[in-house]
């Protein structure tokens, strides 16, 4: 997750860019057909659209971002998804135009590259896209209070133990001892081969870089077990499995598109 301060960067960002386009809009486009308060409401809903292609090129970027996918990979990735988004971004300003003019009764559509300005909205989502990585990669990266504020959730440096709290004591729990873990957010529940359950604040991502991959899978957007407690794998409906692990009764059911990676994974 972005910290706050991210997220006000882009905030602040993205408002001087509205603010910035709504005086464009009233220095030169403002005429008999288009007053003061319909530009307002145009530049709204465009800038609007122009955040919503930017929340979806985010998912892209921190999906990549927990791939440890390299900085040239991003950069080259950004670049595209801000062209094909600055496109479809054009295309929106005739139709808002005809939705919010009434004195316009059709639609004229320009098709070609850079009939609706597709290069100038380039740059605009590429330099937020920048700084969604950079932010990104700033969060990330270990500074010493969230090392302070982290020394108790996280594995341990050099073992194959992670600290957790059970019953106001700190354990070292063994990694190998562990049998599953849910995530919901920044929160994690942990049970272990007793079955005991802890409570942890780490997010998935932060567990998906440290855990061993091949001890480790990954069965659920939410959820990851350990294969060492696998008891059995079904074959479920519509190409899914079913896992029963040792000591739960509750199966793990796993989706069609897990279910091909575990498959994968465990060359079944």
């Amino acid at each position: 997750m972005i910290k706050a301060a991210s997220v006000r960067y882009q905030f602040f960002a993205w408002l001087i860019y509205w603010l910035f386009l709504l005086l464009l809009n009233f220095l030169y486009f403002e005429g008999d057909h288009y007053s003061k308060p319909l530009l307002a409401l145009w530049t709204v809903l465009f800038t609007l659209f122009g955040i919503g292609l930017f929340y979806l090129q985010t998912r892209v970027y921190r999906r990549l971002v927990n791939q440890k996918r390299s900085k040239a990979v991003l950069f080259s990735v950004s670049i595209i998804l801000s062209m094909c988004s600055a496109y479809l971004w054009g295309l929106t300003e005739p139709v808002l135009s005809w939705l919010i003019n009434p004195e316009i009764h059709e639609v004229s559509m320009k098709w070609d590259i850079n009939s609706r300005g597709t290069i100038s909205l380039t740059f605009v989502l590429a330099f937020f896209s920048l700084l969604y990585i950079f932010s990104t990669y700033r969060d990330d990266s270990s500074s010493p209070a969230r090392s302070r504020s982290e020394a108790g959730n996280g594995i341990n440096s050099g073992t194959s133990t992670v600290a957790v709290y059970h019953k106001n004591s700190l354990v070292l729990l063994p990694l190998d001892e562990i049998k599953k873990i849910s995530v919901d957010g920044n929160y994690s529940t942990i049970i272990d081969a007793r079955n005991r359950r802890f409570e942890l604040k780490k997010s998935l991502s932060l567990w998906e870089r440290e855990l061993d991959p091949q001890k480790f899978l990954r069965v659920h957007r939410s959820t990851i077990i350990n294969r060492a407690f696998i008891e059995k794998i079904d074959l479920w409906q519509n190409y899914t499995l079913r896992i029963k692990m040792i000591g739960l009764d509750m199966p793990e059911d796993v989706s069609r598109r897990y279910a091909a990676l575990l498959k994968k994974r465990l060359k079944i």
